[in-house]
């Protein structure tokens, strides 16, 4: 929906993020509206019904005062985010500036698509060229699979959470080819705006028949954002990849 993808191109950072401590205190404010709702329906209903069984009703409302009170403003509510978020923001980059080896993002495709964008530049057989099965992204295309000149295509990832200008990460994957296979592959990372762009390798190449890691590199730029490319170039056999990990150094 367009409304939808508006919105997350206007919001702050820490709500695209969608981080647990922003989502709860987003959680917080729509139980206490929703809190507010209730009483209010709540208080229709005993108006109605007060008239019916008064003696039953008088003790369920007597009961029912027993709650917390929760008035909101909106000018308070638009203080408090103003206020909240850049707090939040300059304490969760200090805390993760202190932090080595912290895990930002982990996939192992257990379950599933997570959130990857598949054959992102198309496929004429896109179940077969690009597909997540027993526990891995799998490659799998010729020239005639695949529609882009370069015959090139892959799946890719857009994070957001926990990344940081000027920060410093090691992204890395696992991979392996089928035996005799011919199908390329290059971890291939960048900001959402094509920023900061890192390979590795710098040239396609084919893995061995077991799982080996690849790492590349990435320093944050302003856009807080990276986007990691699973890369492959056509050939002959099929490319396995698995734990995709993204870690702050």
């Amino acid at each position: 929906m367009k409304i939808i993808e508006y919105l997350k191109a206007f919001s702050p950072p820490e709500i695209k993020r969608a981080t647990p401590l922003v989502s709860m205190v987003l959680a917080l404010i729509l139980v206490g509206f929703l809190g507010k709702v209730g009483e209010k329906i709540f208080d229709a209903f005993l108006i109605l019904a007060i008239p019916l069984a008064p003696e039953i009703f008088k003790i369920i409302r007597s009961v029912a005062a027993y709650t917390i009170p929760i008035n909101i403003n909106l000018l308070s509510l638009l203080i408090f985010i103003l206020l909240f978020f850049p707090a939040y923001r300059f304490f969760d980059r200090n805390l993760l500036s202190r932090l080595k080896k912290a895990v930002i993002f982990e996939d192992d495709f257990d379950f599933g698509n997570k959130g990857w964008r598949l054959n992102y530049w198309h496929s004429n057989n896109a179940d077969k060229t690009c597909r997540i099965e027993q526990s891995a992204m799998i490659f799998e295309a010729e020239d005639s699979d695949l529609i882009s000149p370069q015959k090139e295509n892959g799946a890719c990832f857009d994070l957001e959470d926990g990344i940081y200008q000027n920060s410093k990460y090691e992204i890395s994957c696992w991979v392996k080819a089928d035996k005799n296979s011919t199908i390329g592959f290059k971890l291939w990372v960048h900001d959402t705006r094509g920023q900061g762009e890192m390979k590795f390798p710098a040239n396609f190449y084919t893995p061995g028949t077991e799982y080996e890691e690849v790492k590349v590199g990435f320093i944050a730029t302003k856009s807080q954002a990276l986007r990691i490319h699973l890369h492959y170039k056509a050939g002959k056999g099929k490319i396995s990849v698995d734990r995709v990990r993204v870690v702050k150094v």
